[in-house]
């Protein structure tokens, strides 16, 4: 606050209050908002200095802090990399070996990108060249493990259809081997047994006693069942899919019903006479896209009697 000015009447000898005309008020009420202005003009400025320098300061911490997350995401994608590479080796190498299934080219295994602006967003800041490179490595390992999961993905869906293939094939014989029984006739021409004239035979005949077990050669569905008098007699017809069906005549008696699913190594029906048989014994025959096939090529001579008993109680 403004202090008074007061001046000695030599008249009087007092002192009286100094009166201040209307320029002097407003001259000094200018003073006085200029050097206000001024002094705010000066704390804002300072103000904002101190602000700036805060927020750099802060932008600083933020950008190492980015730069080490970068790199520590650099890291960390090293050992992605690896393990693809890996993966990569164990897809073309292994899996699609065993499958017999050829490698993905390498070129499908490199990943491109177009466009000149991908990464657009990423420039003019300090670190963008980290920024770039590290969003550009991360692309490509996303792309890889999209395109590897893909293949796993394939490969199971193979393997499963190959694991579903090996076990439909008949691949084993339709007695067990340590059964009582001869091969009494082979696939092929031969001497029919009734017309006494040359006939192809399309199946194996296994003679033994009546009543012998016989066992599905291969997993499959039970497409048909006859009981004749005539042809096959008793006869099961076992659908293995991938174009295999297996035929079992001249039963005793049929232990399966139609669209009944069977397992190799199931037991299926009884050995018999029935049909046009000169005496009892199992034709056995294998059909590959309605053409008949010579049962003996897809069943190994090297099972042992075990093996076989194996593969009949794991069907149970």
């Amino acid at each position: 606050m403004l202090h008074s000015r007061y001046r000695l009447d030599p008249h009087t000898l007092r002192y009286e209050k100094v009166k201040k005309d209307l320029k002097s008020r407003i001259l000094t009420g200018f003073v006085f908002c200029l050097i206000a202005l001024f002094f705010t003009a000066g704390i804002i400025g300072v103000t904002d200095h101190l602000n700036v320098r805060m927020k750099y300061r802060y932008l600083k911490n933020i950008n190492s802090r980015l730069i080490e997350k970068y790199q520590g995401l650099g890291a960390k994608m090293d050992n992605y990399e690896k393990l693809l590479a890996d993966y990569q080796v164990k897809d073309d190498s292994v899996y699609r070996c065993i499958l017999d299934i050829d490698p993905i080219p390498l070129y499908s295994r490199k990943p491109s990108f177009g466009g000149s602006d991908r990464y657009e967003n990423l420039v003019g800041f300090p670190s963008s060249r980290l920024m770039i490179s590290t969003s550009l490595r991360l692309d490509q390992i996303e792309m890889r493990t999209t395109l590897q999961n893909s293949s796993f993905k394939d490969l199971d869906r193979m393997a499963k259809s190959r694991k579903s293939f090996l076990g439909s094939i008949p691949a084993i014989q339709p007695v067990a081997i340590d059964a009582t029984y001869w091969l009494s006739s082979d696939f092929g021409y031969r001497i029919d047994p009734f017309t006494h004239m040359r006939a192809f035979h399309n199946g194996l005949d296994f003679a033994s006693e009546p009543g012998l077990n016989v066992y599905s050669t291969g997993d499959g569905i039970v497409e048909f069942i006859s009981n004749s008098r005539y042809g096959y007699g008793m006869e099961i017809l076992v659908n293995h899919g991938f174009g295999y069906i297996s035929r079992y005549a001249h039963l005793k008696k049929i232990l399966v019903e139609p669209g009944q699913k069977v397992k190799r190594g199931q037991l299926i029906g009884l050995l018999g006479n029935s049909g046009r048989s000169t005496g009892p014994h199992l034709h056995y025959g294998v059909n590959y896209f309605d053409k008949a096939v010579n049962p003996y090529f897809y069943y190994s001579d090297d099972i042992s009697a075990p093996e076989y008993n194996k593969i009949v109680s794991l069907s149970e």
